[in-house]
């Protein structure tokens, strides 16, 4: 939680060094290092002073010398108050992490002073309210990162806890990037009807009119079955035999061959338009579609035609990772790297920060991306006209606490995550985490209601309900 600081005089020497002044008749035992009395994070708001006044003492009751390194750019150490001050600015927005050392000649003690730089007072909110969700429902889970877009466009972020191990463990911010798994195929989807939308196809074509491929029925199934799982196709990733597979090692890199391949060998799990079972090497295979017409790479597909229009520079598609070649900010647990993500493809391999993905959703589900028929369609509820949870194009479908609303969720070497777009107050939040927590849903569902309760700006409001108790899956 955000702490206030207490206050002290004090005098102080050159360069960033107070010097606490004890009156003794004789030279003391020096046996403890100084105390310093600061605790939790410091919270400061762009365009506004901040100020914080450093306390230090002596248990020996002597001279204690303070030591501040990595101090940031807006601010600066007062020596002669003891005190930092600055006035940060909006690119100063985040976390800052300044080393403070009391040292008394003898011993020393440092500890790190933590500053988190808001928005405004409504940025601070979302921060408290992820902070108490997390201990009320999830408590223990190493970390998590929020992003909220409100109606009016305003960004907020949330972020707290830590990701990594030993020496190189490292705090989540605003910059940490997650394996965003299944919330990949909304990005696909969104490729898939740009195309559409240009007329390389319709919706309703066969797969098989567009591309070369021996998967099972592929002459009968439509691209719209592709996107909504009713196409029928074998998945890959939620079947033992992949995994146990020969050809599989940590660092096999799959093409998109081989991975229909195992749809072509297991063969169809019912006929295209009957039944919805979902499948990721249904989505897999759409990788050779969309290169076709747009005549690119799939990750250069994704850069030029939805990251960098979009302004999204901390998102990628990760073909390429391995443990000895990481990503850079990626929130690492154990799992990061235990095999390489070619075997998600566009199904799940997009790794990203939460501010991004909230604003890809924001702009695919507001009707800012694709046409107001297309963004429709997004959100007609497939899956459930064949017995299977809401699903339309790439999107998941939920009705809960008497809000509808959609995205995806995802899943994958312990990383969860989640987007949700809520249509009647324009609202988006992403939810992400590098960590396993049997309450995740709970949380997901209090963030949810939280965030509905207080940016909605009334336009939707909840119905009580129990967290967690309708799946979102």
């Amino acid at each position: 939680m955000i702490l206030r600081s207490r206050y002290i005089l004090a005098t102080a020497t050159l360069i960033s060094l107070l010097v606490i002044n004890a009156c003794t008749d004789s030279t003391p035992t020096i046996e403890e290092p100084p105390d310093l009395f600061f605790s939790g994070t410091q919270p400061a708001f762009t365009g506004d002073e901040f100020n914080f006044i450093i306390e230090a003492e002596d248990p020996q009751g002597i001279d204690v010398e303070l030591m501040i390194k990595d101090l940031p750019g807006w601010l600066t150490f007062l020596p002669t108050e003891a005190t930092l001050s600055g006035t940060p600015s909006d690119n100063d927005e985040g976390l800052h992490i300044i080393n403070v050392t009391a040292d008394n000649g003898e011993r020393a003690r440092s500890r790190d002073l933590r500053i988190r730089v808001f928005k405004d007072q409504d940025e601070e909110k979302l921060q408290n309210g992820v902070e108490n969700a997390i201990a009320s429902f999830a408590s223990g889970l190493r970390g998590v990162s929020v992003a909220l877009i409100d109606q009016h466009e305003n960004l907020y972020r949330a972020y707290t806890g830590f990701y990594g191990s030993g020496a190189r463990t490292f705090p989540v911010d605003q910059n940490s990037l997650f394996r965003v798994a299944s919330v990949s195929k909304p990005v696909t989807t969104a490729l898939v009807l740009q195309l559409a939308e240009e007329g390389a196809f319709d919706l309703d074509d066969y797969l098989g009119d567009h591309i070369e491929t021996e998967l099972p029925n592929s002459s009968r199934m439509t691209i719209r079955q592709m996107l909504s799982h009713t196409a029928g196709v074998f998945d890959h990733l939620n079947s033992n035999s992949f995994w146990s597979s020969p050809q599989f090692t940590p660092i096999k890199v799959w093409s998109t061959e081989e991975i229909v391949d195992f749809a072509i060998n297991h063969g169809p799990v019912s006929s295209p338009g009957s039944s919805y079972s979902y499948s990721n090497t249904a989505f897999y295979a759409l990788k050779t579609l969309i290169e076709k017409y747009t005549g690119i790479s799939l990750n250069q597909a994704y850069q030029q035609r939805l990251f960098e229009p979009l302004g999204l520079s901390n998102i990628i598609y990760d073909d390429y990772s391995t443990t000895a070649n990481q990503i850079d900010g990626l929130a690492l647990n154990s799992r990061s790297y235990e095999y390489h993500l070619t075997a998600a493809g566009p199904a799940g391999a997009i790794a990203s920060t939460a501010s991004d993905i909230a604003q890809f959703g924001r702009q695919l589900y507001s009707g800012d991306l694709l046409s107001p028929e297309l963004t429709e369609q997004l959100t007609v509820d497939i899956g459930e006209q064949y017995n299977g949870p809401g699903y339309g194009l790439g999107t998941r479908i939920w009705n809960i606490g008497g809000i509808p609303h959609h995205g995806h969720t995802g899943a994958l070497l312990n990383y969860r995550n989640i987007l949700m777009y809520i249509p009647e107050a324009d609202l988006t939040v992403s939810i992400h985490t590098h960590d396993v927590h049997a309450n995740w849903f709970t949380l997901v569902d209090a963030i949810f209601d939280f965030s509905v309760q207080n940016f909605s700006d009334g336009l939707a409001k909840p119905v009580p309900f129990n967290f967690g108790a309708i799946p979102r899956e």
